[in-house]
């Protein structure tokens, strides 16, 4: 009798152990590694820095982005060369890692057109430059802190005790002569495009002190004698073809690297 009974203490310990195991295996192990979910637009994706995997497709994710530079193990690489806070959204917030601890994202050039105001300012006359310098001032101030502001929500739901770095845009060109292959940027037109990416980087830093457990990269001081057309430029001046135009080489890709790894 005594036999039989220990038979079955031993029998209900082991499903005990198996249930539980199951359901440590559900609900994400404590000895599993951090998860590191990478999102947001080409300055994510490593535009600019070349040798995109064929996998990525139209999205031209590289290598040699900041993502891939920053030595932490990646989980998931999501980021998107042309998206908005609207495509991050829409495609890149699917279910993340129950153990995601990091995200890295950088996103909002897109939404206020930023690289359209470049193109105007490139290849049309003064006037239109300005013009169209303001109407994305205009839409950074009104319009894309609510939609950055949502993009933040869903990372926070999607992973509640992960640090998300929010890494900012660099200023694009250097005062002095115009370097790039086609194009004229001149004195004036460098200076109210810097002062744009300066209230792009106001705006997203204002937006990202709102959420909890976010952090701000600025890569404005980082970058600064290292725009295009620097001596040392780590950014690409008008290129032919235009692709990789105003987008970091991977000297670039290596600061941000650098800047986003000491804050964390």
């Amino acid at each position: 009798m005594r036999l039989r009974h220990s038979a079955v203490r031993a029998a209900v310990a082991l499903v005990a152990a198996a249930a539980l195991s199951a359901a440590l295996s559900a609900c994400g192990s404590s000895d599993a590694p951090p998860a590191y979910v990478a999102l947001g637009d080409s300055y994510s994706s490593g535009l600019g820095a070349e040798r995109y995997t064929e996998e990525s497709g139209a999205c031209l994710r590289s290598p040699q982005s900041y993502v891939h530079q920053l030595g932490r193990k990646l989980t998931s690489f999501r980021a998107c060369t042309g998206s908005t806070t609207g495509g991050v959204l829409d495609l890149q917030l699917g279910p993340f890692p129950r153990n995601t601890q990091l995200v890295t994202i950088t996103v909002g050039g897109n939404d206020a057109g930023f690289f359209a105001v470049v193109a105007t300012c490139l290849l049309r006359p003064a006037p239109a430059c300005d013009e169209r310098i303001g109407e994305a001032e205009r839409y950074a101030r009104r319009e894309l802190p609510a939609r950055l502001g949502r993009v933040y929500a869903a990372i926070r739901r999607r992973a509640p005790d992960a640090t998300v770095v929010v890494a900012g845009y660099p200023r694009l060109i250097a005062r002095g002569p115009w370097c790039g292959a086609f194009g004229e940027v001149d004195d004036r037109e460098q200076r109210r495009l810097n002062e744009a990416s300066d209230l792009l980087a106001a705006v997203i830093a204002a937006e990202v002190r709102r959420h909890r457990g976010f952090r701000f990269v600025d890569m404005r001081e980082t970058f600064d004698g290292h725009e295009a057309c620097a001596d040392t430029p780590w950014i690409n001046a008008s290129t032919n073809p235009g692709i990789h135009s105003f987008h970091p080489n991977i000297s670039g890709y290596a600061a941000y690297a650098r800047v986003i790894g000491r804050s964390l």
